[in-house]
């Protein structure tokens, strides 16, 4: 019974991707209101509180910018680290990389002894002394400033994007491209640590000189066939050690790959253990037809790549360092993409 409301499930789904790709507001970047794209957040807005005699201070950081390079139609979103000088305050230079998040976001309000705190957090010290030392309550108005996204219904299987990436010249830096997509309860906080069960990582540390398409791939559980809205988070540069590199970000896309025209049935799988340390079975539910199987990184690169598979597969992860990894079927026409757990 199980499978055969799958099937239904992903005929339907099937039937609507037949009449339209889902996508996102804007996805081009080709409409503006002043200097923000429709749909989007480009800016942090908040205050410092606590200031001697001033009482507060007024803060606002907007990364974002239209520009005509772009690569394809007339616009593309360009986004740039953003600095501010609260010496007076005796607070260092404050450097925040560019941020664009899909949706509409809020605005914070924190001490300037918890800034000051902040700002002299040491890896090397006991972190758990620093964290008594914070206000964690007011620290917690920090999440007004993420986006909880749009709308959405499908899960894709990934997101395609067109990006320029430009560090100074002769440095490097890292660029970061985070998707959630969310159920009804669940956070949708992907900067502050909460990831959902169904996201997509990529990070980027090369210069990109020419427009380049990234393709984030989408974990996500096999009966996750709809969400309720989607987050999507560009981040121009390191958050510890923010240049003034510039990201340009165009033409946003969709896979949803585990439908294929030739099917209307989700390919159906078994993968244990997971976590693992040596070795994966890999067991397609259907075990007639051939497959073939690939395992990504979290920034997407691929590292194995085995076809003409049949039957169950022993699949050897020993080479792997700890951490986390994609694994994408091939059968039929059809793909799934599961993630696991290196240990």
């Amino acid at each position: 019974m199980k499978r055969f409301i799958l099937s239904l499930v992903a005929a339907f789904l099937m039937l609507q991707l037949s009449a339209q790709q889902p996508n996102i507001s804007n996805p081009g970047f080709e409409q503006w209101s002043g200097t923000t794209p429709t749909g989007w957040t480009t800016s942090i807005s908040g205050s410092l509180t606590g200031i001697p005699i001033m009482g507060s201070y007024p803060l606002s950081f907007n990364f974002g910018s239209r520009v005509n390079d772009s690569h394809s139609g007339s616009y593309a979103l360009k986004l740039q680290t953003k600095s501010l000088d609260l010496s007076m305050l005796g607070v260092p230079v404050i450097s925040v990389p560019g941020i664009a998040q899909l949706g509409t976001a809020g605005s914070f309000s924190i001490s300037i002894e918890t800034i000051q705190e902040l700002m002299s957090i040491d890896s090397t010290t006991d972190m758990s002394d620093l964290i008594n030392n914070l206000d964690l309550d007011e620290l917690s108005t920090f999440t007004n400033i993420f986006s909880r996204g749009e709308p959405f219904t499908m899960v894709p299987t990934a997101m395609k994007v067109w990006v320029k990436y430009l560090p100074p010249v002769g440095e490097t830096d890292t660029m970061l491209v985070l998707l959630g997509a969310y159920k009804e309860g669940q956070t949708s906080l992907l900067l502050m640590g909460d990831m959902p069960d169904t996201y997509g990582y990529y990070a980027v540390t090369e210069r990109l000189e020419d427009y380049t398409q990234l393709t984030v791939p989408v974990s996500y559980d096999e009966e996750d066939l709809t969400c309720d809205s989607l987050v999507i988070v560009f981040v121009s540069s390191s958050f510890t050690n923010a240049k003034s590199t510039e990201l340009y970000i165009d033409d946003i896309s969709f896979e949803f790959d585990y439908l294929s025209v030739n099917s209307t049935e989700r390919i159906q799988m078994n993968m244990y253990p997971n976590p693992t340390t040596d070795y994966m079975v890999i067991s397609p539910a259907n075990q007639s037809e051939s497959y073939d199987i690939m395992v990504y990184d979290m920034n997407g690169k691929q590292l194995k790549s085995v076809e003409q598979l049949t039957g169950d597969t022993r699949l050897s992860v020993s080479d792997l360092a700890a951490g986390a990894y994609f694994l994408k079927l091939k059968q039929s026409g059809s793909e799934l993409v599961r993630k696991f757990v290196v240990e």
